[in-house]
């Protein structure tokens, strides 16, 4: 849809995410005078001035704030529109929008998106890593229309339970603690450990699990890639903490990992939806396709735990 009011707060809202209008123009494909110009028309049009306008540097007003927040509620429910209307293509065409935590995203995106576009090759799918903060943000103002992800925090959005993921110590085959089957976590804090960053959610459980031990993890290094933890423990020949099936899903030789207890860290993992909301056939789908999936790898679907 390209009504030019749309399409006057579709320049608003890229012109407000890159704080200037040279970028907005390079990321719209059109020049920075006619981009000004539309800006310019929508204020004349609202009778207010939406953009504070500060050199080459440009940030919102107050009005420009609601009228952000007001746009960013239309397109929301545009695709919300467009998605049910989709939604009678019997799934031969259509778009789907998701968003993944980081940890499982790494073992198992793959798998669930191989499955899926063999069975449904027209629908475009948009697979985004985002925290888990982000995910629920984005069901709610529907960016997305299904999440993989933790407990919600969110009463805007619900949980199917999954699996229990539990993490577990992962580390160099010659590493002192790689023979042990089971080692207590207040164990694991005594040697230095490659982590993710407290940003992240898997970091913020070790956290609170490391405190019920009574310990702290020696930080050597904090990434906020799990591809970065782990080239990290290889080279400096530490220990990290991530979810068990990772290791298998990224195929690092020379690692191996360790259980840990007392306590164990864990969490559910589900499928997130937003509470009372729409579900297109494409999310029914996905899935159903995410539940073969972890089905397929032996996860423990069983012992997931009810919100």
């Amino acid at each position: 849809m390209n009504h030019p009011e749309l399409r006057q707060l579709r320049y608003l809202l890229a012109v407000a995410e890159a704080g200037n209008f040279t970028r907005a123009a390079e990321k719209l494909f059109v020049s920075q005078p006619a981009l000004s110009q539309q800006i310019q028309q929508l204020e004349e049009l609202l009778g207010v001035t939406l953009l504070d306008r500060q050199g080459r540097s440009v940030r919102l007003t107050a009005e420009g704030e609601i009228v952000v927040r007001a746009a960013q509620r239309i397109f929301a429910q545009l695709e919300q529109m467009e998605t049910e209307l989709q939604e009678l293509s019997g799934l031969r065409r259509g778009a789907l929008s998701l968003g993944v935590v980081q940890t499982v995203n790494a073992y198992l995106m793959p798998a669930v998106v191989a499955d899926f576009a063999c069975r449904h090759a027209g629908v475009h799918l948009r697979v985004e890593e985002a925290a888990q903060e982000q995910i629920e943000e984005g069901l709610a103002c529907g960016r997305y229309q299904l999440g993989i992800g933790f407990q919600p925090a969110s009463r805007e959005v619900e949980i199917e339970p999954l699996f229990l993921e539990e993490l577990a110590l992962i580390a160099p085959r010659r590493h002192p603690l790689a023979t042990q089957p089971t080692i207590p976590l207040s164990e694991a804090a005594r040697w230095p450990m490659a982590l993710l960053t407290e940003s992240l959610c898997t970091r913020r459980l070790l956290n609170e699990c490391m405190a019920q031990a009574n310990a702290r993890p020696q930080v050597v290094a904090e990434f906020n890639t799990i591809a970065a933890v782990l080239a990290a423990v290889q080279r400096l020949s530490v220990a990290t903490v991530l979810p068990r099936p990772v290791l298998e899903a990224v195929g690092e030789d020379g690692l191996c990992s360790v259980a840990l207890q007392n306590p164990t860290p864990q969490r559910t993992v589900g499928l997130l939806y937003r509470s009372k909301g729409y579900r297109c056939r494409a999310a029914l789908a996905f899935a159903e396709a995410v539940r073969k999936v972890t089905q397929s790898k032996g996860l423990a679907i069983s012992s997931a735990s009810s919100p």
